[in-house]
């Protein structure tokens, strides 16, 4: 009965050893360049799903000064480059505009999760430095990029409404997970958006099909 007792609360000490969380970050610049593609990302989404046929060759000023979000340039380029290709003009002056717009944000930003599998990284006793390093099993990473934007547009003139359900939110992802320190796998938006833009997926599978491939005797 001891015995069983003892068995018991050893895997029971084990199971608590083996879950873990960590959280890992490496990068060169003070943004990740996945953090900020999860970002432009998530706006361009959000820009596709405004309808800008209304404003179609008007005189456009647009107003940013309600704008107060991460990576406000890049909004505010990709929009006016949906109204140029709109067939809109863009104009400095609210005086010599046929329409304003405003932009704004309900939310831009990103959110990460990680979850692993293993032995947590453990200290020794004091005064040893050294610290056991962490055994990862399997480790799984997720991160999205949520933009929310509300464009609202008017007559400059007559202050009417011409632009009909400027609000638009969109979500991009980022997914990649080890196993036995094997990987990383990567799915989602980003990876799949910088596979069809670069010709080249960084990743076991991306590898695997490119080594196929050259076999064949074609590339990727």
């Amino acid at each position: 009965m001891l015995r069983t007792l003892l068995q018991g609360l050893c895997w029971a000490l084990l199971a608590i050893t083996l879950v873990g969380c960590a959280t890992t970050k490496e990068s060169d610049t003070a943004r990740t360049g996945i953090e900020q593609l999860l970002v432009s990302s998530a706006v361009d989404q959000a820009l596709d799903k405004i309808d800008f046929t209304p404003v179609r060759g008007a005189k456009v000023h647009l107003e940013e000064k309600y704008l107060d979000c991460v990576d406000k340039n890049y909004v505010i380029v990709a929009l006016e480059q949906r109204l140029l290709m709109n067939g809109s003009t863009l104009v400095d002056k609210a005086e010599d505009s046929d329409v304003i717009m405003h932009v704004t944000s309900g939310g831009v930003g990103t959110d990460r999760q990680e979850k692993f599998v293993g032995i947590s990284e453990i200290p020794l006793p004091p005064p040893s430095p050294i610290m056991i390093p962490q055994v990862s099993l399997f480790s799984r990473q997720r991160a999205n990029g949520t933009a929310k934007l509300r464009v609202v547009a008017f007559d400059t003139k007559s202050r009417q409404p011409v632009l009909q359900g400027g609000v638009a939110l969109a979500r991009s992802d980022f997914k990649s997970w080890k196993f036995f320190g094997a990987g990383p796998v990567e799915s989602g938006s980003v990876p799949t958006e910088i596979a069809a833009a670069t010709n080249n997926a960084d990743s076991i599978a991306g590898e695997a099909a490119s080594i196929a491939a050259k076999k064949n005797g074609t590339t990727r």
